[in-house]
């Protein structure tokens, strides 16, 4: 890859990237009602005045729960609907943002630079770029890596120990799912038929084969810089003789086109994962998917989850989480403490969320990275990560929204290493096996000095020491 195609690359990606940017706030004549008990679009009208508040759209029938659309301000409707014993709740619909900084830290001279001697690149892929991928390295080469490359030794990703496709959604603003170095890992859904306008696999979605586009509700995936970056960092195609490699050489990685728009939006994509994932069990991995993480690099800064303006989100959690999906979620690129100031997701309570930090090649936070002793979970590389964009290219970006995928990847590679006992676990109690793999994540950090005291674990992702965990795992104690 030459200098000046990293360049135009990044150049593009920041075009892009700011074109879409989006004002901090609420959408006014819009908010999102739950309702108790199953999904009935007829009964839930049936509990709202027409007059005042119309059902607009269907954003997760699982949770019950819709676009509606007011004609008065959204704070005065939301108040007013509290007072409606006949729902749960009703909240405004915000605006999200992406959580990267859209280019390198470094100038091109020292990205092209490589990171490891060729002596130490023996035993790993023969991908031609990976003396870029120090963030994957382990600390006997001098980085502050997270020692995937030890792991490959037993497992480079792909199948459980049951032999199911493991899968990690990426929930962002699309992928360039004909990347070259990415298209073996795209998961497709062979259920579906291209575009015959017809659902083919009775999942609720028509013409999914790459996954889902909340923004306009349909199949049609398109290319984002953000959102190719980041799958590149989980599932990049390892020992392929092209470009990188991921934390995993093998995975499958879902397309849910969800960030950087709206709540609503959001609760869209999350809703096709959960949708996706009760297929797999119900039809005992025929059908669906076998999604084990969600990557989630955006969030509204500064705001309080528990405020009683955001509860979607510990609901979307909460449900994906019992399926036995974590969700790796960025938080804010601020030197902000969450633990006062609030974010959204990484302030909230959700056991089923793993928040995280940017840290660098020298094991010191990003100074523009959120941090937080009771929210903000561990520290992992995200300071000029190196990684797929679209148009058969790399390139360097930086921010927290690089650092989540080598936590999301990592949940992916550590369920293919996972012990038999764990796999049972994991079919018969899918929450409870999620919160014991998150535990490992955590006990299996590097501590830090410059994370201690700051966030719960006081460290960086280690998967090579979390692996170790959920290999020897041998069940719960009985009492």
């Amino acid at each position: 890859m030459s200098r000046l195609l990293i360049s135009i690359a990044l150049i593009i990606l920041s075009q892009y990237a700011n074109a879409r940017s989006e004002t901090k706030g609420l959408v006014e004549g819009e908010i999102i009602v739950r309702f108790p008990g199953q999904f009935n679009q007829a009964v839930a009208q049936s509990k709202l005045d027409v007059n005042q508040y119309k059902i607009k759209e269907v954003i997760n029938p699982t949770l019950n729960m819709y676009l509606v659309e007011v004609e008065e301000p959204a704070v005065v409707a939301i108040k007013k609907l509290r007072f409606n014993e006949a729902i749960l709740y009703a909240q405004p619909n915000h605006y999200i943002q992406y959580r990267g900084d859209l280019g390198p830290t470094t100038n091109s001279s020292e990205a092209a630079q490589s990171l490891l001697a060729n002596n130490l690149l023996r035993g790993l892929p023969n991908d031609p770029l990976m003396n870029q991928m120090w963030s994957l390295m382990d600390p006997s080469v001098g980085t502050g890596g997270i020692s995937a490359n030890l792991v490959w030794n037993t497992s480079v990703g792909g199948k459980d120990q049951g032999g199911n496709d493991i899968v990690v959604a990426v929930v962002d603003g699309g992928v360039d799912v004909k990347h070259p170095d990415l298209i073996q890992n795209i998961w497709i859904n062979k259920e579906e038929i291209p575009d015959n306008q017809i659902d083919d696999d009775g999942n609720g979605f028509v013409d999914d084969v790459y996954g889902w586009n909340a923004f306009n509700n349909n199949g049609n995936i398109s290319s984002d810089g953000h959102g190719t970056h980041v799958t590149g960092t989980i599932g990049a195609m390892g020992n392929n003789s092209l470009g990188i490699s991921g934390v995993n050489w093998n995975v499958k990685v879902m397309t849910v086109m969800g960030a950087s728009g709206t709540t609503a939006t959001v609760a869209k994509a999350y809703g096709y994962v959960i949708e996706q994932k009760k297929l797999w069990f119900a039809s005992k991995g025929k059908k669906g998917a076998n999604i084990v993480a969600t990557n989630s690099s955006f969030g509204i800064d500064n705001v309080n989850c528990a405020s009683g303006d955001y509860p979607i989100w510990n609901d979307l959690y909460e449900n994906m989480g019992k399926l036995g999906i974590l969700s790796a979620t960025a938080t804010a690129n601020n030197n902000v403490n969450v633990d006062e100031v609030g974010d959204v997701p990484t302030g909230c309570l959700s056991e089923y969320i793993v928040t995280i930090t940017n840290t660098q090649r020298d094991n010191t936070k990003y100074i523009s990275a959120g941090y937080g002793l009771k929210t903000i979970d561990l520290g992992a590389p995200g300071t000029n990560i190196y990684s797929t964009l679209p148009g058969a290219t790399f390139g360097l970006l930086t921010g927290t929204s690089m650092a989540t995928p080598h936590v999301a990847g990592s949940i992916g590679l550590l369920h293919s290493v996972a012990s038999p006992a764990f796999y049972e676990q994991y079919i018969n109690d899918p929450g409870k096996a999620a919160l014991v793999l998150k535990e490992a994540l955590l006990q299996g950090t590097d501590p830090l000095p410059s994370l201690k005291g700051i966030t719960v674990s006081g460290g960086k992702l280690n998967v090579s020491k979390a692996a170790q965990l959920v290999k020897n795992f041998r069940g719960f104690r009985s009492k």
